[in-house]
C-alpha cells in the first residue's frame, strides 16, 4: 500500500552542485574581501580579468541559447555555468569598485572627473551584471523557458555591455 520514493539522483546531483557552487562563491568573496591598496596599476589588471571573465561569459552564454533552442531540459548546466560566470565578474566588479575608491582617497588619478564616472559606471554595471544573474536563474526554473525571459535576459546583457564600455573608457581617461 505504502511506496516510498526514492529522492532521483539527479536532484542529488543537483544539490551537491549547488553546494559546491556555494562553497566556490563564498571563497571567492573571501578572497576578495581584504582591503585594496591605492595602485591604478591594480585596478588596470582587475579590468583585464574582468575582460577575460565576459569572454568566458560570452561563450556561455551561446551554450546556454543553443541548449535553450535545440532542448529546453539540457539546459540548465548551461546555465548554472553562465550565472557561476555572471557572480565572479560581480566580485571583480567590487574589487574594482574599492580599488578606484582607494586610488581618489590617495590622490592616484590624472582626471578625478573620469575616476568618479568609472566609479558611477562600474556601480551601474554591478547592479545590471546581477539582473543578468536574476534572468539567468529565472530562466533556469521556467518550465518551458519563456521567449519574453530569454529577451529580457538579452536586454540585460546589452545594458551591461554598455556599461562597462563606459567603464573602460572611464578608467582609460582617469
Amino acid at each position: 500500500m505504502f511506496q516510498t520514493f526514492a529522492v532521483p539522483t539527479r536532484r542529488k546531483r543537483a544539490g551537491a552542485l549547488i553546494s559546491s557552487l556555494r562553497a566556490a562563491a563564498l571563497a571567492t568573496v573571501l578572497l576578495f574581501s581584504a582591503g585594496a591598496q591605492a595602485d591604478p596599476v591594480v585596478a588596470a589588471q582587475i579590468m583585464q580579468k574582468i575582460h577575460v571573465d565576459r569572454q568566458v561569459f560570452d561563450v556561455h552564454m551561446q551554450q546556454v541559447n543553443l541548449y535553450l533552442d535545440i532542448s529546453p531540459n539540457q539546459a540548465a548546466v548551461a546555465l548554472i555555468t553562465a550565472r557561476i560566470d555572471t557572480v565572479k565578474i560581480n566580485q571583480r566588479l567590487k574589487q574594482l569598485h574599492q580599488e578606484n575608491l582607494a586610488s581618489r582617497d590617495a590622490g592616484q588619478y590624472n582626471n578625478l572627473q573620469a575616476l568618479e564616472r568609472a566609479i558611477q559606471h562600474g556601480n551601474q554595471a554591478r547592479q545590471r551584471i546581477q539582473s543578468v544573474e536574476i534572468y539567468l536563474l529565472t530562466l533556469e526554473m521556467e518550465r518551458p523557458p519563456t521567449a519574453v525571459t530569454r529577451q529580457l535576459l538579452n536586454i540585460h546583457i546589452e545594458l551591461f555591455n554598455t556599461s562597462m564600455r563606459e567603464l573602460e573608457q572611464a578608467m582609460a581617461e582617469a
